[in-house]
């Protein structure tokens, strides 16, 4: 990201031996920049900076859907921490995507003070490898978006479930986001509870690992029916705070179907069309089925009621053929195949 340039900003000092020369350091950063901070990406840039001061000597939990300087606003928002118009020593300067200088990636710096007559001094890094301090008036055009007010953390584990959803037959998919605010960068462990809460009797649980902020996990369970999934993100051990239920979805594991084909007739002369005659179980299973020849699509029904239906198909050249039928599956049904033999004369 690139800093909020403008004329009514001025350079206080650049570089980390350059600042540092005048008295004005990165508070260890210049040791670790290399580092990831918040899952942030590693290196100079101003959310892995930021990211440092706000887990280092302070523990202040990453809000979900904070990724590059523009989201930071909005994701505050969302969590209800503060973003406002009166800067305070250890906010967070926020620039939206294309504010004030901006890049379209928006912008964030550390207030290390405010001074009486409403200018801010801000430290920040950028991609361009530039370590600074800066100073800017109020109403100027370098003035930021807003101030992200982060609140102490008292150690939990922060984040939420995002999304769950079957995408075959006894399989989940799902989505979260979480971090440890006081735990060393590395691998966050979860636990997963099916049908209750963990540690009620009848639930199906696992655990994973995963070192990413967004985690993606797919599992196959041994639940069949509908039900509740519980995610907890577990706290670190040796640290504080305790474990934290990230959230509750309700889903639905899709259901094994089976389709079935035979041809009306297997062997039919060129000028006829052939007829192929489909059933999806279970019966309530609904949605399209597509009869394929190679990777050309010939033909296409819905099913809707009853589960079993007639494909009339075009004419065929003649010889041996093998054509595939395919029910595309529902939201709450796998998706399953068949094949029939044609013979052309």
């Amino acid at each position: 990201m690139t800093p909020a340039q403008a004329a009514s900003s001025s350079l206080l000092c650049r570089g980390f031996v350059g600042c540092l020369t005048e008295g004005l350091g990165s508070a260890g950063y210049r040791l670790v920049f290399r580092d990831s901070h918040w899952n942030m990406a590693p290196g100079h840039s101003c959310t892995n900076y930021v990211a440092y001061r706000l887990s280092k000597g302070r523990v202040v939990a990453r809000p979900t859907g904070a990724v590059d300087a523009a989201t930071w606003g909005p994701a505050a928002r969302r969590e209800g921490i503060p973003v406002t118009s009166t800067p305070r020593p250890g906010d967070i300067a926020w620039w939206k995507a294309n504010y004030h200088g901006a890049s379209a990636a928006g912008h964030v710096a550390y207030v290390e003070s405010v001074r009486k007559d409403g200018r801010i001094v801000v430290s920040e890094d950028n991609f361009d490898d530039s370590f600074a301090w800066r100073i800017m008036p109020r109403g100027s055009s370098s003035w930021p978006s807003g101030f992200i007010r982060f609140p102490e953390s008292d150690g939990r584990p922060s984040g939420k479930l995002i999304s769950v959803e079957s995408p075959s037959a006894g399989v989940i998919d799902f989505w979260g986001a979480s971090s440890d605010p006081d735990a060393a960068p590395g691998k966050r462990d979860y636990l997963v509870s099916i049908g209750g809460p963990r540690d009620q009797a009848g639930v199906e649980t696992f655990t994973f690992s995963s070192g990413y902020f967004r985690f993606h996990w797919i599992k196959t369970l041994r639940t069949k029916t509908p039900s509740t999934m519980y995610l907890y993100a577990l706290n670190a051990p040796g640290t504080a705070g305790e474990d934290r239920l990230l959230g509750v979805r309700t889903f639905r594991v899709k259901t094994p179907t089976a389709v079935s084909a035979r041809l009306v007739d297997s062997s039919i002369s060129r000028a006829r069309r052939p007829q192929v005659r489909v059933r999806v179980g279970p019966g309530e299973a609904r949605g399209v089925v597509d009869v394929l020849r190679g990777s050309k699509r010939i033909g296409r029904v819905t099913i809707s009621s009853p589960s079993r239906r007639t494909v009339t198909l075009p004419r065929q050249p003649k010889g041996r053929a093998r054509l595939t039928v395919v029910y595309r599956g529902s939201k709450y049904h796998a998706r399953s195949s068949t094949s029939v033999v044609l013979r052309v004369r």
